[in-house]
């Protein structure tokens, strides 16, 4: 679908001249990383190239993966558009460095000759270059270094076992102090990554300090983040040490044949294959054909680029779930615009009965709704179909009063079939309209309860896909108020119009089942919206029959950023909360509608009507309402 842009649109919404409309070209405004060889996107290519590594080796090399494919680092970057390179390149967004442990030195297996910047000193080079921009993603993986370290020098004696607990532990209360610095500098968004199971990996599994290995991880990741929940820090929890251990159990599932093996041999004169090492692994020494797509391990700690592949999509669904679940209020916000259209057309029709007389109304109403969006969040194709049925009294002259009952159902999906959502509606209306020479007013107030159903979110991890499924309850309240004046010209009567319509949808929280470890606790959400739109409308009486245009310009005055919180399911004993961007469109658009309404017995009167909305960028609305009325 390609972005409309029209002349008409731009000269309405000059009405609206010196108000903001907020860009939304992209989910995030940056991407920035933080951590230790985890997340490094090659930020020892120059150590290679000194070393004596070719050229042509360097370009592809330097990352601690099966090269020359990425780390989860650059694929989060990109997902987000965000060209992705280490910051020892000019503006680079990848902070995180090989050896790095949380504030300490030296690092773990830092090169020789290279600088030792601990995440502390990562994050010190970054704020350096000004305030952290709150709208930007960043990350924080680290703690590994921290337990690799304290095993050595555990295993040297030169630290006892109560010592090497308190150091790990004190390394999890020190990487929450530069997750603070982050927070206090502005960072909004911050994914912190658990530490994997350190002692599943090769270099551990099937030896005699393997459970503890585990256990001194997994104490690491309780301290991290209860600290962070305790300390009020929301962050974006990465619950890698139960994803990995998903894998492990079921390794065929994600496209895996070997988790115990290495897929890196050895690179003469550097490496050999008792100490190979993934800084220095390529296409070229890999130990079987596709190994960086069959194993799961590039060397004894460091995943393969597969394994990076998997991890970053784990790691945008973390991300791309609550955006997707909060576009269920955006729906529910267009399934309420479509009752009160089938309500105008009912004041309409009862304005044309003898004072005294009561109407009945059947209208009916189908909207589509298309959005394509840039910046990593789906897109969405919406469907709904709503049917009204209501009573009109001419209570005098100048006053028509009614009531109306409204059902909708709303089917939705999601680009890439990323997941879909089936909304159904019950609405409540009571209405009023007044008449007095040329002016006329009316004002709809109403309330609904919302089923919200067939909750699907697809989550693609390789070669498998876990569908997520849920259902939960919300509601809506609603206000429309609208006035104008027509000034007749002959058969033609144009004029002014002015109107109000303020929403309040409510959907409750659930949780999800079928997502394992991606799987997530939804906690309610609110979406209010405050449309306040002028333009004008015409009409020409034909005698029986009356054609109609109206065109409008639009401005939701509620336009500030809405954040959709949820929980993984796996850290819900933790209480690790977080909050992501919402789908925030555009607040200024324009409506345009076209119809015609008029009588095909003495008793029954018909409208029929198409409408448009446009002016929202990656974003389609249009539609079709028709409506009977039968006078008593």
């Amino acid at each position: 679908m390609k972005t409309k842009k029209r002349v008409l649109p731009a000269l309405l919404l000059s009405l609206f001249a010196g108000m903001t409309t907020p860009a939304d070209a992209a989910q995030f405004s940056n991407v920035y990383v933080f951590g230790d060889s985890l997340s490094d996107a090659g930020y020892y290519r120059g150590f290679l190239a000194a070393a004596g590594v070719p050229a042509s080796l360097v370009a592809i090399m330097g990352r601690y993966t099966t090269n020359p494919g990425p780390v989860w680092s650059e694929l989060v970057s990109n997902f987000y558009g965000v060209t992705p390179s280490p910051s020892n390149v000019s503006e680079g967004n990848i902070f995180a460095q090989g050896g790095a442990r949380i504030v300490g030195t030296p690092g773990v297996s830092t090169p020789p000759g290279q600088a030792q910047r601990p995440i502390a000193t990562q994050i010190t080079e970054f704020l350096a270059r000004g305030p952290a921009d709150p709208d930007a993603l960043y990350a924080v993986w680290g703690g590994a270094n921290d337990v690799f370290f304290n095993l050595g020098a555990f295993s040297a004696g030169a630290i006892t076992q109560a010592e090497l607990q308190t150091n790990v532990l004190g390394a999890a209360a020190a990487e929450i102090q530069q997750i603070g610095r982050l927070r206090a500098a502005g960072a909004q968004y911050i994914l912190v990554f658990a530490i994997p199971n350190i002692g599943a990996a090769p270099a551990f599994a099937g030896t005699p300090s393997a459970a503890s290995v585990t256990a001194l991880t997994a104490g690491y990741n309780t301290t991290l983040f209860t600290g962070l929940a305790g300390a009020g820090m929301r962050v974006i929890p990465v619950d890698s040490f139960s994803f990995f251990n998903e894998i492990l159990a079921n390794p065929s599932a994600y496209g895996f044949t070997n988790t115990t093996s290495i897929a890196c041999g050895a690179f003469p004169p550097v490496t050999t294959a008792q100490t190979a090492n993934s800084l220095f692994c390529y296409t070229g020494n890999l130990t079987a054909p596709n190994a960086d797509r069959t194993h799961l391990f590039a060397d004894a700690v460091h995943p393969t680029s597969a394994s990076h592949a998997i991890l970053a999509q784990f790691v945008e669904s973390l991300i791309e779930g609550p955006t997707q679940y909060g576009m269920l209020a955006e729906a529910a916000l267009r399934t309420r615009e479509s009752h009160i259209r089938s309500l105008a057309d009912g004041i309409a029709m009862g304005r044309k009965d003898e004072p005294g007389k009561l109407g009945v109304f059947f209208g009916g109403d189908r909207a589509d709704w298309q959005l394509d969006r840039a910046g990593g969040s789906e897109s969405v194709d919406s469907r709904s179909r709503a049917g009204t049925i209501g009573i009109t009294m001419r209570a005098s002259e100048s006053v028509v009063l009614g009531v109306a009952y409204g059902s909708s159902r709303n089917h939705g999906k999601f680009g890439n079939s990323a997941g879909q959502y089936t909304i159904a509606e019950n609405i409540w209306s009571v209405f009023a309209s007044a008449r007095s020479g040329g002016f006329y007013g009316s004002g709809v107030l109403s309330i609904a309860d919302i089923h919200f159903s067939n909750l699907k979110r697809n989550i693609v991890l390789g070669p498998t896909i876990r569908t997520a499924e849920a259902r939960t309850e919300g509601a809506n309240s609603s206000a429309h108020l609208v006035a104008g004046y027509d000034f007749p010209i002959g058969r033609l009567t144009i004029g002014p119009m002015l109107s109000a319509t303020f929403q309040n949808v409510t959907v409750n929280g659930f949780d999800e089942t079928g997502g394992g470890s991606a799987g997530l606790r939804l906690m309610e959400q609110t979406r209010r919206s405050e449309v306040l739109s002028i333009g004008a409308r015409a009409s020409l009486n034909l005698g029986q029959w009356t054609p109609w245009v109206r065109v409008t310009a639009d401005e939701d005055r509620r336009d500030d950023v809405r954040l959709v919180s949820a929980m993984p399911l796996s850290m819900v004993a933790i209480g690790s909360t977080y909050d992501v961007p919402a789908y925030r469109p555009d607040s200024r658009y324009m409506t345009a509608a076209v119809g015609v309404n008029g009588m095909i017995a003495p008793n029954v009167g018909l409208s029929v009507g198409y409408y448009m909305i446009d002016g929202r960028n990656g974003s389609k609305e249009d539609g079709f309402q028709g409506m009977v009325s039968v006078r008593f």
